[in-house]
This record gives structure tokens, C-alpha cells and sequence, in this order.
């Protein structure tokens, strides 16, 4: 990889990083503790095609940093919280399940002062 490629990336990835260690605690804190239990709202078409954009960007870049730094299970929770695809719930439920998962988003509100999430039944094992 030339020498300019390998800044490109470092770079991004240090940009990345800075930008999630800052929007997903502030998103994570802001979650009602019954989001993982109640039906989503209804929103009007403009709302969901910019939760779409945001939600979508957030999976790539959580994608992005399961092999770069930054938090990229907690990103791609966070994405797959906001964005409106068919697959979000049994996707969120996967990831769920993984005991580390849960820990870490009740440990982050505990440490911002929010209450626990509540989980679904089907999670809690």
C-alpha cells in the first residue's frame, strides 16, 4: 500500500474513533430503557429517510471498526437501533444475546446516569 494510502486510512480511522467515542454514548444515554421491548413509533417519511442516512453511516463505520479502533459493536447496536431495515430486530436480538453486549451498554448508562435498559425475554438467559 502506498505510503499517501496508509495516512488516508490512518487518519480516517483516527476520525472515526474521536466521532463515535463522542455521538454513541450521547445516543446510547438518550435510548428510553423500553426501547428493545415496545414497537418503534410512527414518524413521518423525511424523519425516516434521515434515521435511515444516519443509521446507515453508523453501521458502516462500526463495521469499519471491528479491525480499525474505536467501538464497533456499540456503533453497530447503536445503527442497527435507528435504521428502518427488515432484518433489525433478529439482528439486534444476535447481538443481544451475547452477555458482553448487554454489560457494556448497561455499564455506559450506568456511568452516564441513566437507568438500565430493560431486554426482551427471549436475550436474558
Amino acid at each position: 500500500m502506498p505510503r499517501t494510502w496508509e495516512l488516508i486510512v490512518g487518519i480516517v480511522s483516527m476520525v472515526m474513533m474521536v466521532g463515535t467515542l463522542a455521538a454513541v454514548p450521547s445516543i446510547v444515554r438518550r435510548m428510553p430503557t423500553d426501547f428493545f421491548v415496545r414497537p418503534p413509533p410512527q414518524r413521518p417519511l423525511l424523519w425516516r429517510i434521515g434515521r435511515n442516512v444516519l443509521g446507515l453511516a453508523l453501521l458502516a463505520a462500526g463495521a469499519a471498526m471491528l479491525v480499525l479502533p474505536g467501538q464497533g459493536v456499540i456503533t453497530l447496536m447503536v445503527g442497527l437501533a435507528i435504521v428502518d431495515l427488515p432484518v433489525r430486530r433478529r439482528v439486534m436480538l444476535w447481538l443481544l444475546k451475547r452477555r458482553a453486549v448487554r454489560e457494556g451498554l448497561q455499564r455506559l448508562r450506568a456511568k452516564l446516569g441513566a437507568p438500565p435498559l430493560v431486554f426482551p425475554p427471549e436475550v436474558e438467559q
